[in-house]
């Protein structure tokens, strides 16, 4: 699907960024030219020929914090953020604040809409630059889990609620191993030993955790950009493998998987798809209270 564009007259047009001011940029959304990428992505609008903002409640500052931590740190081609901020305009209705980021906008195509039409050549020679930003991504060395600079943890290998704040690895482990729990609770992964996951989750480094066909642009000098971080953050280096094995069947994230490899982190990738039911419709239970040992399991407890 082309990106959907409401009309080409940009409100900001000829001005100086720098000078405009946060609430001007807010009133120039409601009669900019609106662009989605795809059914159900987030609303952007393009408030000048060059620049756009990313806005919602369900926006977090967290991903513009991503992606100035990425650009600072790797060779990644992804937009560059000009400001982001948000409003304090909760309510008892919306208990979230309004994020609004403001970036660079890329005249592109995205992936979803072209791929049918690439030949053989042109897939492998995508997927092996996706492949190779997630090595970069991979070298990245970060300490505390979660979102850059904190916050919930999202999207579906932390359940359709969000996870956290978690402020250590040990916190990331307990959580996981309760997941394994709610399994154990209704059946599920009981090949899988209580306090499977201690121990699991020894480094950390950047994930983008939603590469997908729609979240990357070929851009008119067939550049390829990487986009929509909102799910980004520091996690275990095996967790892009898990998301992209979830579900998978098609060729775009098969052909990534090939390039990953079949044996990389395969046992743990497992084991976290293996808690797949903690993770969707047993997302929202808390595991039954039980006697420590049945808890950490008998690995944690030597």
């Amino acid at each position: 699907m082309s990106p959907k564009i409401a009309a080409d007259i940009y409100p900001l047009d000829g001005r100086n960024l720098a000078l405009v001011t946060r609430d001007e940029i807010i009133e120039s959304i409601s009669v900019a030219p609106e662009i989605r990428w795809c059914e159900g992505a987030a609303s952007l609008a393009r408030v000048t020929s060059s620049a756009i903002v990313k806005w919602g409640r369900h926006i977090h500052l967290s991903e513009a914090r991503s992606m100035q931590y990425v650009a600072e740190h790797t060779k990644i081609h992804l937009t560059t953020v000009i400001d982001a901020w948000e409003a304090e305009d909760a309510t008892e209705d919306d208990e979230f604040n309004t994020c609004y980021i403001l970036m660079e906008y890329i005249n592109g195509k995205v992936l979803i809409d072209i791929w049918n039409e690439l030949d053989e050549i042109a897939r492998r020679g995508i997927q092996s630059q996706i492949h190779e930003y997630i090595c970069q991504l991979q070298n990245l060395d970060l300490k505390t889990p979660g979102p850059i600079g904190g916050g919930i943890s999202e999207g579906a290998l932390f359940t359709g609620y969000g996870a956290g704040p978690f402020e250590s690895l040990n916190d990331l482990e307990e959580w996981y191993n309760g997941r394994l729990l709610v399994c154990h609770d209704y059946g599920h992964a009981t090949h899988l030993p209580p306090g499977v996951f201690s121990g699991k989750f020894s480094k950390l480094v950047m994930c983008h955790l939603d590469l997908n066909e729609r979240n990357i642009l070929l851009d008119e000098e067939g550049e390829i950009w990487l986009i929509d971080w909102g799910l980004a953050g520091a996690y275990p280096p095996w967790f892009e493998k898990a998301q992209l094995a979830w579900g998978a069947s098609g060729g775009w994230r098969m052909g990534l998987l090939g390039l990953i490899g079949e044996e990389a982190y395969q046992d743990e990738v497992d084991q976290l798809l293996a808690i797949g039911f903690a993770l969707t419709t047993g997302g929202y239970a808390q595991p039954r209270a039980r006697p420590v040992k049945d808890i950490v399991g008998p690995v944690a407890l030597q």
